[in-house]
C-alpha cells in the first residue's frame, strides 16, 4: 500500500496528536528506586492527582500494585528538592509523607503509623538499622528567628525508633558537618559510612566519605574521613558483600569506582573519559549497585549517553566488564540501578516510549510491568540525535529533534522555527529519553536542540567547572552557538529562534535575551531575574553556590550581581518574553518573575506572566502543565509570526 501523502502546511502550526491534556497525562515521573528481597519498589508523581507521589510495587510475579493510599504521598522537601522519600525494607516500606514532612510506617494491609511528631522538622534518605531497630536518616529542622523570619536551618543525622507505640523517639546522631547524605551501615551493623560537606561547596564541588564506629548504645565515635573532599566529591558509599566499602569518586576528573578495605583504597572500575559519578541534586540517586554474590552493575555517562557495564568485584585487579551494547541503542538514559533478587534493575528511559523499570538479563532490558502507554503513533515521535557544536575553541553538546508528524510536511525550501531548551540547575544535565514537552512542539513542526551548556554533568568536572565565575556568560554564549549551529546546519529559521528554560535555565534564558541577539523570543520558567535578591534569600542548601557560578565573595559580590541580573540588563532585551511561576516556590519566589514583568511593561516590550497558586519549583498539577503548554504554544506562534489561526491540535 502506497505511503499516504502528508498535508503541506507552515512550520510550527501543524495539528498536532500530542494535546496538551496528552502531555500532562504522560508526564508522570518515575522517582526513587527502592528493593526489598525479591520485590521492587518505586516513586511515582501524578499530575492527575494533584502531584501526588504514590509508591508502586512489582513481586517477584509480575504484578504492579499501588500500595500507599490516597491523600498519602511520599516526598521529602529537606533542601528543598527532596528526594531519600522512602525505605522500603524489612517486608515494610518507611516514607516522608508531603504535608507533614513526618515519617511514616506501612506495612501491607494496614494503614500507615506515623513515627515522628517534630512539626518542624523535615526528614530524607532514610536506612534501616536492624540491629538497633531503628531507621536512620537526614534531618532538616526549621526554626524561626526571636526577631522574626528564620534562621537557617539545622541538618543533623538522625536516628528513628521503630520500637515504641507512639510517636516520638528521634535521636541526634552527627551535627558538625552543614550537610549530611547516604549513610550506609555495614553488614555487621558495626560502621556507618556517610557522605558529608560543608558551605559554601555543594555536593559535587567537596564532599567527604566518613565512616563512623557504632557503639553498643547506638551513638557513633568520632567519624574518620576516607576519601573525598579537597575539590573532589565521594559518592554512593554501599558496603560490599566482602565487608569492603565501595564508592564513586572524581578525584581523576571522571567518576570511577573505588573500594576501601579497612586500609586502603583501590580502583575497581573506570571507563576512559566516561562519568560513572553523579551531581547530588536529590537524595538517593545511584549511578552502581552491588549484588550479594560480588556482582556489580554500573552506568556510566559517555558523550551524553548511558554505557552500562557488569562485573565482579571479587577479582583483584581493575576490570573490563562486557558493555552491553545493545542497551545503548535502546536506552537512551539508565538511572539508578540497584540489586534486586538475584540480579539487577534499573530505571530505562527509551526515546520513544515512556520510562519504565526493568530487570537486566543476557544484555537485554526486560520490562518488569507495562510501560505506561505515551498515547502517541511512534511515527509522530521525533528522536533525539547527539550532536556537538563549537563555540569558539569549547565543544558543546546537545540533543536535536527533527519536526515530526506522519500527517503534515512544511513547504518545499521552507524551514521550521526553533525552540533552543536551557536546562535547570545549572548543575545537571539533559538526555534524550521521551519528554512529551518536546513531543508537544516537534509534533507541530519546531525544530529543537536541548543544549548541555558549560556547567553540565555527565562530560567530566572540567566541562563542569567551565561554568565557575561564568554564570550567565558562558551558559549563555553555549546557546547562543546552539541557535547559529541550527542555522548554519539548515535545520531552523534563523530569525525564528527561541529560547525557553526553567529556574537556572530560566536565568540563562532571560540573560540570552539581555545579552544577545540570538533569539527572537523568549520563555521562563520561575527563572531568576535579580541575583541579588537570590543571594539575600537563597536557602541554605546553595548559600555558597551562587559564589563558585559567579566568582564572588561573601564579602564581594553585590557589583557582580548587579552586573549580570537580567532585571538590571532590561534595556538590551528587546524580544518578547514569557513568564511562568509557581507561588510557592521557595527557591525563586515569584518577585523575580514580578519584578522584570513590571520594568519590561515599562518599556513597552511585548510580554505575558502567568501565575499559579499551590506551584512550588516545578509545575506538578495536570491542569498547570496543560495551561503552560498552551499559553507558551500559543505565544511562540503568535511572536514568531507562525501565522495559523485553525485548530492547535486534534487530540
Amino acid at each position: 500500500m502506497p505511503a499516504k501523502k502528508r498535508t503541506t502546511l507552515p512550520f510550527g502550526i501543524w495539528p498536532s496528536p500530542v494535546s496538551a491534556g496528552l502531555a500532562a497525562r504522560a508526564s508522570r515521573r518515575i522517582g526513587l528506586l527502592q528493593s526489598d528481597g525479591a520485590a521492587l519498589y518505586w516513586s511515582e508523581s501524578r499530575p492527575e492527582e494533584q502531584g501526588r507521589q504514590a509508591i508502586v510495587r512489582v513481586g517477584r510475579e509480575g504484578a504492579r500494585e499501588d500500595i500507599l493510599p490516597a491523600p498519602y504521598s511520599a516526598r521529602s522537601r529537606v533542601h528543598e528538592y527532596g528526594g531519600g522519600e522512602f525505605l522500603a525494607a524489612g517486608g515494610a516500606v518507611y516514607f516522608v509523607n508531603d504535608r507533614d514532612q513526618q515519617v511514616y510506617a506501612l506495612v501491607p494491609g494496614q494503614q500507615p503509623r506515623r513515627l515522628t511528631n517534630t512539626p518542624r522538622t523535615r526528614y530524607a534518605d532514610l536506612i534501616l538499622d536492624r540491629v538497633r531497630n531503628r531507621l536512620v536518616g537526614v534531618a532538616e529542622t526549621h526554626a524561626p528567628k526571636a526577631s522574626g523570619g528564620h534562621e537557617p536551618p539545622r541538618n543533623t543525622m538522625v536516628a528513628i525508633a521503630l520500637g515504641t507505640g507512639t510517636p516520638g523517639g528521634v535521636n541526634e546522631l552527627a551535627s558538625e558537618r552543614d550537610f549530611y547524605a547516604s549513610a550506609r551501615l555495614s553488614p555487621d551493623g558495626t560502621k556507618l559510612a556517610f557522605v558529608a560537606w560543608d558551605l559554601p561547596d555543594m555536593p559535587w564541588d567537596s564532599a567527604t566519605l566518613c565512616v563512623a564506629a557504632v557503639a553498643a548504645d547506638g551513638t557513633l565515635a568520632p567519624a574518620k574521613p576516607i576519601a573525598g573532599g579537597n575539590a573532589s566529591a565521594a559518592f554512593q558509599p554501599e558496603w560490599g558483600p566482602d565487608g569492603h566499602l565501595y564508592f564513586a569518586w572524581d578525584v581523576t576528573g571522571w567518576g570511577c569506582l573505588y573500594r576501601w578495605d579497612g586500609a586502603h583504597i583501590t580502583v575497581v572500575d573506570r571507563l576512559p573519559r566516561a562519568e560513572l559519578w553523579r551531581s547530588q541534586w536529590v537524595f538517593g540517586m545511584r549511578s552502581f549497585a552491588l549484588a550479594a554474590d560480588g556482582r556489580f552493575a554500573a552506568v556510566y555517562l559517555q558523550r551524553g549517553l548511558p554505557l552500562l557495564r557488569m562485573g565482579s568485584v571479587a577479582e583483584a585487579r581493575p576490570l573490563r566488564p562486557v558493555a552491553y551494547a545493545r542497551l545503548q541503542r535502546r536506552a537512551a538514559r539508565l538511572d539508578d540501578p540497584i540489586a534486586v533478587g538475584d540480579g539487577f534493575a534499573v530505571l530505562a528511559s527509551p526515546p520513544k516510549s515512556m520510562p519504565v523499570v526493568v530487570r537486566l538479563g543476557r544484555g537485554r532490558l526486560l520490562p518488569l510491568a507495562p510501560a505506561a502507554d505515551a498515547g502517541i503513533d511512534a511515527r509522530a515521535i521525533s528522536r533525539g540525535q547527539l550532536c556537538e557544536f563549537r563555540n569558539g575553541k569549547d565543544r558543546v553538546f546537545g540533543i536535536h529533534y527533527a519536526p515530526r508528524n506522519p500527517e503534515y510536511q512544511g513547504a518545499r525550501g521552507a524551514l521550521p522555527p526553533g525552540l533552543v531548551l536551557a536546562h535547570g540547575g545549572p548543575t545537571s544535565m539533559t538526555d534524550a529519553g521521551l519528554k512529551m514537552r518536546v513531543q508537544y512542539y516537534t509534533s507541530r513542526g519546531f525544530a529543537v536542540l536541548d543544549v548541555n551548556y558549560a556547567g553540565s554533568t555527565g562530560f567530566g568536572r572540567a566541562y563542569r567547572e567551565r561554568l565557575d565565575g561564568q554564570w550567565g556568560i558562558a551558559d549563555v554564549a553555549d546557546c547562543a552557538a546552539g541557535a547559529r549551529f541550527l542555522a548554519r546546519k539548515g535545520l531552523a529559521d534563523p530569525g525564528r529562534i527561541a529560547i525557553a528554560g526553567g529556574s537556572a535555565g530560566g536565568y540563562t534564558t532571560l540573560m540570552a535575551l539581555a545579552t544577545t541577539k540570538a533569539f527572537a523570543a523568549g520563555c521562563s520558567h520561575y527563572g531568576i531575574s535579580d541575583l541579588g535578591l537570590l543571594m539575600e534569600h537563597t536557602h541554605k542548601f546553595e548559600s555558597g553556590y551562587l559564589h563558585r557560578l559567579l566568582g564572588t565573595t561573601p564579602a564581594r559580590w553585590k557589583g557582580v550581581c548587579a552586573e549580570r541580573s537580567p532585571l538590571n540588563l532590561i534595556e538590551g532585551i528587546t524580544a518578547p518574553v514569557i513568564l511562568f511561576q509557581g507561588l510557592d516556590d521557595k527557591v525563586v519566589p515569584p518577585e523575580q518573575s514580578r519584578l522584570i514583568v513590571e520594568k519590561l511593561r515599562g518599556r513597552g516590550i511585548e510580554v505575558a506572566y502567568h501565575e499559579f497558586p499551590g506551584e512550588a519549583h516545578g509545575f506538578r498539577k495536570a491542569e498547570t502543565i496543560i495551561a503552560v503548554l498552551e499559553a507558551e504554544l500559543a505565544f511562540l506562534q503568535r511572536v514568531l509570526r507562525l501565522g495559523w489561526t485553525g485548530p492547535l491540535s486534534t487530540a
